[in-house]
């Protein structure tokens, strides 16, 4: 939370439960190293996750300037620390990430916007100076994109090897080509208690032997409780105990 934000905002949220699902994938990783480990020594294993430890794993940077050079990590907003200009911007309509981190991706984007005097600015010629001044930069490249909408500049960037993209709503993401062809998306026409066609995310993942997806629709609510109670362990008297004082 110390670095999401601007730092006039910040600590704030990421706007999903990001250690959850980090824990997750870890228990994943772990859980396939001790299958590859018991192939070679034919032993089983204990397994422990921290949500705390795996999603300080994935941080990355923030964590790495800290640990090796010193440096606290602030919160940049939608900016990039290590190359400008890379973040979000405004556009006519909507905002747009653009990565120009490359010398020749900058001087294509101040062409393409019809800015080429800004790649012999000297203010902006040397990647290092972009980076202190990226304020003045962005102000100067976001003057040139309010002509057009985010959807246009990005495939106009994108043809001309300046990686860019929409920043889409959830809803709009999910309809997108690319999740489309990838078949990312699940439906079952109905499901418990729901009499209506649903849809849930398969497995971020393709197999060449066969794409893993759900099998059945979200069970209703305890509809496995007592056969995962008894795969633990207890008996038929003891789960109708546990009914009973209202545990389960």
């Amino acid at each position: 939370m110390s670095i999401t934000g601007e730092k006039n905002s910040a600590p704030l949220r990421v706007g999903f439960p990001v250690a959850d699902t980090v824990g997750g994938l870890t228990a994943a990783f772990a859980i396939a190293a001790a299958l590859c480990r018991r192939q070679h020594n034919n032993q089983g294993e204990f397994i422990d996750v921290s949500m705390l430890e795996a999603t300080l794993v994935t941080m990355g940077w923030a964590v790495s300037n800290w640990l090796i050079a010193g440096v606290v990590p602030e919160p940049l907003g939608n900016e990039n620390m290590t190359a400008s200009p890379s973040g979000a911007f405004k556009t006519a309509g909507g905002l747009i990430n653009i990565a120009a981190n490359q010398q020749e991706q900058f001087e294509k984007l101040c062409e393409l916007i019809s800015r080429k005097e800004l790649a012999a600015d000297p203010r902006f010629v040397n990647r290092e100076d972009r980076k202190t001044l990226w304020h003045e930069l962005k102000a100067e490249i976001e003057t040139a994109l309010a002509l057009k909408p985010a959807k246009e500049w990005a495939a106009l960037l994108n043809r001309n090897g300046v990686p860019a993209g929409e920043v889409l709503s959830i809803p709009e993401v999910l309809e997108h080509p690319q999740i489309l062809s990838r078949e990312l998306i699940a439906k079952f026409p109905s499901a418990p208690g729901v009499n209506r066609e649903i849809a849930v995310v398969r497995s971020g993942f393709h197999l060449a032997s066969g794409n893993p997806g759900p099998a059945t629709p979200p069970p209703a609510l305890s509809a496995d409780t007592e056969q995962i109670l008894e795969e633990l362990g207890y008996s038929k008297d003891a789960i109708e105990k546990l009914r009973a004082d209202g545990a389960v």
